[in-house]
């Protein structure tokens, strides 16, 4: 009996396959993780100038 399910669970799968694929058209090739976000490399972000110590610099 399992045998039989599992033969009938197949056909489902390869029915829905099939239903997808004219829906959708074909899948792309999978994106390799590496691919998915470049990188570039950049300059070191500047140093932030010191606050003033008495509120009277702030200008």
């Amino acid at each position: 009996m399992s045998e039989d399910r599992e033969h009938a669970d197949r056909k489902k799968d390869e029915e829905y396959e099939t239903r997808r694929r004219d829906r959708f058209g074909k899948l792309p090739e999978r994106v390799a993780p590496e691919d998915l976000v470049e990188t570039t490399d950049t300059d070191p972000a500047h140093e932030e100038p010191q606050e003033p110590q008495v509120r009277r610099e702030w200008g």
